[in-house]
């Protein structure tokens, strides 16, 4: 188990409701990257997973600055877990940024069979699904649902980056609507 998945444990609500599958793990603590979002060590700058899903699930959210809702963490998180939300993603390695897409999809699409062994652990088989990240979406959603699981975004759900997160509070804040 890594570092990453034992700060992950420490919000897995009893029974998990929605699932978010996001594509990989973040680079190990202390290094900045905007998919720190289980990490409550560091306050990362560029936390826009944790801060954008956030202010998509939680309109209080809205009302802070980006400063207070990143020192915030911890309260949101457990927020986050006492709504049945939890978080995980395809690839159990993180990736730099420079592997390309189609070697992304390539991996994801090799990571299938164990992320479909890793629901059945987690107990999320009547769980709702929100895939995260057009290569996630694009390779997982069709087999998930064909393997009888309930994929709520009929559309990618954009990773926010530095463009994407308007896009992606105003689909995601639908999808939960």
């Amino acid at each position: 188990m890594s570092s990453y998945d034992k700060e992950r444990e420490k919000y897995k609500p009893e029974k998990i409701t929605t699932l978010f599958i996001a594509e990989s793990q973040p680079p190990e603590a202390g290094v900045a990257s905007s998919r720190q979002f289980y990490r409550t060590d560091v306050i990362y700058r560029e936390d826009r997973l944790f801060t954008n899903t956030m202010r998509a699930l939680y309109p209080d959210a809205n009302k802070l600055s980006e400063a207070d809702l990143k020192a915030q963490k911890e309260t949101w998180l457990r927020e986050f877990q006492s709504d049945g939300y939890y978080m995980i993603e395809v690839l159990e390695i993180s990736l730099a940024h420079e592997v390309t897409k189609e070697e992304r999809q390539t991996l994801i699409r090799n990571a299938l069979p164990r992320l479909l062994e890793r629901l059945k652990e987690l107990q999320a088989h009547d769980a709702q699904i929100i895939l995260i990240k057009s290569n996630v979406f694009e390779v997982a959603a069709k087999p998930l649902r064909d393997a009888g699981y309930n994929v709520l975004n009929q559309q990618l759900l954009d990773y926010p980056g530095r463009f994407n997160q308007r896009a992606y509070r105003e689909k995601l804040a639908k999808l939960i609507a």
